[in-house]
This record gives C-alpha cells, structure tokens and sequence, in this order.
C-alpha cells in the first residue's frame, strides 16, 4: 500500500489576503468610485460580513466617511483625505519593495 501525501506549498503569493490587504482593497474600490455597500462588496471580492467589519473600521479610523444615498436610499461611503494618504502610502511601499526584488 502506497501512501501519498500531498504537500500544499505556501508562498508570498499566496491566494489568502490579510485583514490589512482587504481594507486597502476597500479603500481602492471606493476611491475608484464605488459608493454603495453591494457595489463595494462585489467589487472587493467580499462576503457580506467580512465588508461589513472592513466598513466600521475604516470608518472608525477616520479613512472612510458615511452618508445617506440619494433620497434617503441606503448608505454611501467616501474616502476622506487621510484614506487618501493611507493609499498613497502603500502604492509608495509597494514601489519600494517591487525595487528591492527585482535587484
């Protein structure tokens, strides 16, 4: 009898994200226009739940503002100027580090 383990390598590139990629998946998806929870959720790639506590945070943090849609319908969110840093800051590191790894 043959026993076959199969070994799962992990990588960098692992397919998993971080709670910190997703809000910065969020927080792009917003800048680029998405204003409405679904919208978000579709476009983040997101279950329900999962876009839910990556909204409150943000909002908590100051990085993402709410509102009320149009005639009173559902909620929007928008980025605030210190969201806007916080992705400014992570396309300047991930410059950095594409820099380093190319060398």
């Amino acid at each position: 009898m043959f026993i076959i383990l199969l070994h799962r390598e992990t990588s960098a590139l692992s397919p998993r994200r971080s709670s910190f990629q997703i809000a910065i998946d969020v927080l792009s998806v917003i800048h680029e226009g998405e204003s409405r929870p679904t919208r978000i959720m579709y476009a983040s790639n997101l279950s329900w739940n999962t876009l839910k506590s990556t909204i409150d945070l943000l909002v908590n943090k100051g990085y993402a503002q709410e509102g009320g849609g149009m005639r009173g319908r559902g909620k929007q969110y928008h980025i605030t100027p210190s969201g806007m840093n916080v992705l400014r800051y992570y396309d300047r590191l991930e410059e950095l580090v594409d820099l380093n790894v190319r060398e």
